[in-house]
């Protein structure tokens, strides 16, 4: 392998690589980077063998094609310490050359032989997205998965294929759910149902960082396949059962109420610094026209926000963990969110525009002594 590269370019997918190097040291072959020169560009590959990623650098001229695996923490840093505009690398006897216009670097590499490659991209079932369509419902959903990451369904988010070109995202922690709905092409009418861990559908949202055109996607062998014109990326499906979250989501409430998003959120925030660990609520009380958002800490102190609101019946109120609020808030670009609920007790429903509703549980005071 021998060729000459823009620095910027290089570096930056070296970059985008990192979150899925293996990180372990139990495979020490996986925190490694391929490296691949063929057809004109090279094309740089990772995987921590849950996720993979391979994406093209093509801003290169390839003199001799070739492959070899490269320490990703040793030459990340050196590429991006690198102040020329472009590099000369070489590979022989699995050593690879780093030369600048005044330095010269040789890194040790590894055989490419046993490094598992992201597979051919499937011939059938593919359904295509628009990449800005996938990053809105990503950023509604993945938020709500339960932390940590695992193999149990809801460490990854469910993604449904329906009648109609429809295509749904949920994400649930046991305490909250969400659930944006979109339309996609799906030109075979496939209608199937897979979880996929929230780390793999991030950098498939990411996919669109790396070209222009639409994100196509296909299921195989329990695997998720996603591409477009510069990069392709794999991930395993997550097994388990996922949630009814039909079930989950209330189809009547008895209190409907508009409520600016941004003003809320700040509300919660506020109140929110008046809570401890231990007493990680803030309650929500509704009157005639006004909202009132409480929380209270015996060793910190009280917080009181009253916001006007369009609301009209008699008192109401519910309790919530205000991250479990703010997180939801945050991420929504609507001026109004609709809240519906129908007492302390029962789950609350968030709603933003046609497509996106956060189911909440309420914090019952009772059951957690405070």
């Amino acid at each position: 392998m021998k060729l000459v590269a823009e620095r910027a370019a290089l570096y930056h997918g070296l970059q985008r690589l990192g979150a899925v190097v293996d990180s372990s040291t139990q495979q020490p072959l996986y925190q490694h980077v391929k490296m691949e020169a063929k057809d004109n560009e090279l094309r740089l590959s990772a995987t921590d063998l849950e996720v993979g990623l391979t994406l093209a650098v093509r801003e290169v001229e390839i003199e001799s094609e070739g492959t070899i695996l490269v320490p990703y923490a040793r030459i990340t840093p050196l590429i991006g310490a690198t102040p020329d505009s472009s590099i000369s690398m070489s590979e022989e006897d699995g050593k690879v050359g780093i030369k600048t216009e005044n330095s010269y670097f040789r890194i040790l590499g590894e055989d490419p032989t046993d490094f598992v490659s992201v597979p051919q991209f499937p011939a059938e079932g593919v359904v295509e997205i628009d990449p800005d369509v996938l990053k809105y419902m990503v950023r509604r959903t993945a938020f709500a998965t339960a932390a940590g990451k695992g193999r149990y369904a809801l460490h990854g988010i469910l993604c449904v294929l329906g009648k109609e070109n429809a295509i749904e995202l949920v994400a649930a922690d046991g305490a909250r759910l969400a659930h944006v709905q979109k339309k996609v092409s799906n030109p075979e009418g496939l209608e199937q149902e897979i979880i996929i861990p929230r780390e793999g559908l991030e950098q498939m949202a990411r996919l669109a960082d790396a070209g222009s055109e639409a994100i196509r996607f296909a299921t195989s062998e329990r695997r998720l396949v996603a591409e477009n014109d510069a990069a392709r990326m794999v991930c395993q499906l997550v097994e388990g059962q996922f949630p009814n979250y039909r079930e989950v989501i209330p189809t009547t409430s008895e209190i409907s109420v508009q409520l600016p998003t941004k003003e809320l959120l700040n509300a919660v925030r506020r109140a929110g610094y008046m809570t401890t660990k231990e007493t990680h609520v803030v309650d929500f009380e509704f009157t005639d026209g006004s909202l009132t958002i409480t929380a209270e800490a015996p060793d910190v102190g009280r917080a009181e926000v009253h916001m006007p609101v369009d609301y009209k019946g008699e008192g109401a109120g519910i309790a919530f963990n205000p991250e479990n609020i703010e997180e939801m808030l945050a991420i929504v670009e609507r001026e109004m969110v609709k809240m519906k609920f129908t007492d302390r007790r029962s789950p609350c429903v968030f709603k933003s525009g046609l497509d996106y509703t956060y189911v909440v549980s309420p914090v019952l005071r009772d059951e957690i002594g405070v």
